[in-house]
């Protein structure tokens, strides 16, 4: 298994001794490997998202055979 070498903040170390105190994880690895895992998880999520709403986006601009530029039945004027 690759290691990796980081340095924390005060903060976050002693929020991850904390959780391991707590006996939420066995130990300091599991802490780091499941948080590091449920991150990389989110932000694969959160990018999807962002590209498909943008891709959505970019569709519904591109429709403009559904809509209207001016039609007196629904109370447009220019």
């Amino acid at each position: 298994m690759p290691q990796l070498e980081i340095s924390l903040s005060d903060d976050i170390d002693m929020q991850i001794d904390q959780l391991v105190s707590q006996e939420e994880f066995v130990d300091r690895q599991e802490a780091l490997e499941e948080m590091l895992s449920l991150g990389i998880k989110e932000y694969q999520t959160t990018m999807e998202s962002d590209t498909r709403d943008e891709m959505e986006f970019a569709d519904e601009m591109m429709e403009t055979t559904e809509r209207s530029l001016g039609d007196d039945d629904e109370g447009y004027r220019f």
